[in-house]
């Protein structure tokens, strides 16, 4: 019998991409692997989706083919998740459970309103994925909830938004929320979009920010959390090692 870990995605810039990366990686393992939402995303055009909100045929594709897109069509375009009860029921079929947890608009950042993320309570590990192609462009042309995020930090929308700006963004928008919400998951904030020296460079001073805003509050004394700065298209068409992800 399974005990499926529950990893969640939110932010913006990248998270599909990065859950269906991760989702190779795991199949490779010859792990089982159930990918949903918890809000709506993109109709997979994949033979893995399966429409519907049945755990029986959800699990039976599972023991068959190992991968299972799971949700319910609610558009030609738009799907939303399975039900929670469908969700547990599976849980013991599946080795990972990767969920969509947030809405960015197609912006690559973001900050969440108040019923936002939309994390399941279960979750052993939350990805924040920001996108660096955000950075040095206007906060009104990149950030969703733009509003939200100018007056947690402060700042204008018409300002550009710099290294500084995201990594409070997150902290003030995640971090401190989620370490609230979600004692017991692991954290990891993923810069993604990192193609090329200059954007690695930049992911390096978000994250050094990132750890200055959680040292100075002593968060670090009881949080469980790391940053790291990648790029997950490269990472698919190279299929790089991801174990990484485990640590």
């Amino acid at each position: 019998m399974r005990n499926a870990k529950i990893w969640s995605f939110v932010g913006a810039g990248g998270k599909t991409t990065g859950i269906f990366c991760l989702a190779e990686y795991l199949l490779k393992q010859g792990l089982r692997v159930l990918v949903t939402t918890t809000t709506h995303m993109a109709k997979p055009e994949n033979p893995a989706f399966l429409p519907g909100d049945s755990e029986v045929e959800i699990v039976k594709r599972l023991e068959q083919d190992r991968f299972v897109i799971g949700g319910v069509p609610i558009s030609d375009k738009k799907i939303k998740g399975i039900s929670k009860e469908t969700l547990m029921g599976v849980k013991e079929a599946a080795d990972v459970i990767l969920i969509e947890a947030d809405g960015s608009a197609r912006l690559p950042f973001k900050v969440p309103a108040m019923h936002e993320p939309v994390i399941v309570p279960e979750t052993d590990r939350i990805l924040v994925t920001m996108g660096l192609t955000a950075l040095g462009r206007p906060v009104a042309e990149v950030c969703h909830r733009k509003e939200i995020f100018c007056e947690l930090t402060g700042r204008e929308q018409n300002s550009l938004l710099d290294e500084n700006g995201m990594a409070e963004g997150i902290y003030r928008g995640y971090l401190l929320r989620l370490w609230k919400e979600y004692p017991g998951a692991a954290i990891t904030v993923v810069l993604n979009q990192a193609d090329g020296d200059k954007a690695k460079a930049a992911g390096s001073r978000v994250k050094h920010r990132l750890s200055e805003l959680v040292v100075q509050n002593k968060d670090d004394l009881y949080v469980n959390w790391n940053v790291t700065i990648l790029s997950w298209k490269q990472l698919m068409e190279d299929g790089e090692d991801l174990g990484w992800i485990f640590t």
